[in-house]
C-alpha cells in the first residue's frame, strides 16, 4: 500500500506535438492542479530550477524540488530533494505535455492520467 501511494505521488508530481523551447518558456510561473484528492503546486524558474509541493487528502505529502527542462514534447523533472521524504534524491521523471497555452497546459502522465495546470502567477 505505501509502495502504491509513493508510486501516485511521484506520477502527480510529474503533463502539443511538438513543445520545443517555446513550451520551456511557456512553463516558467507558478501552476496549480487539484481535483477532489490531491492538489500539486509547482514553480517552474526560468534558471531551469523547480519546486512544489502535493496536498493529498488535506494533508501535505511532498514538499520537492530540482531541475527541469522540456525536450521534444515532454516535460522532465531532476529531483534534488524533498523536504518530507517522499521523492528521493536523485529521481527522475517525466510528462507528456498534451497541450502549453498562456495560462494553463496539460500533461498525459505515464499512467495515462491527464492533469491541467492552471497558472496562478
Amino acid at each position: 500500500m505505501r509502495i502504491a501511494f509513493a508510486l501516485t505521488i511521484f506520477l502527480i508530481a510529474g503533463a502539443c506535438a511538438h513543445v520545443g523551447r517555446e513550451g520551456s518558456n511557456a512553463l516558467v510561473g507558478q501552476w496549480r492542479y487539484a481535483d477532489a484528492i490531491q492538489s500539486c503546486h509547482y514553480v517552474f524558474k526560468r534558471d531551469g530550477s523547480f519546486s512544489g509541493e502535493v496536498v493529498y487528502k488535506g494533508k501535505k505529502v511532498s514538499q520537492f524540488q530540482g531541475k527541469w527542462f522540456v525536450e521534444a514534447d515532454h516535460l522532465f523533472y531532476d529531483y534534488t530533494g524533498d523536504v518530507l521524504g517522499t521523492i528521493a534524491a536523485g529521481s527522475q521523471d517525466n510528462d507528456k505535455l498534451v497541450v502549453v497555452a498562456e495560462n494553463y497546459f496539460v500533461i498525459e502522465a505515464r499512467d495515462g492520467s491527464k492533469r491541467r495546470y492552471n497558472r496562478i502567477q
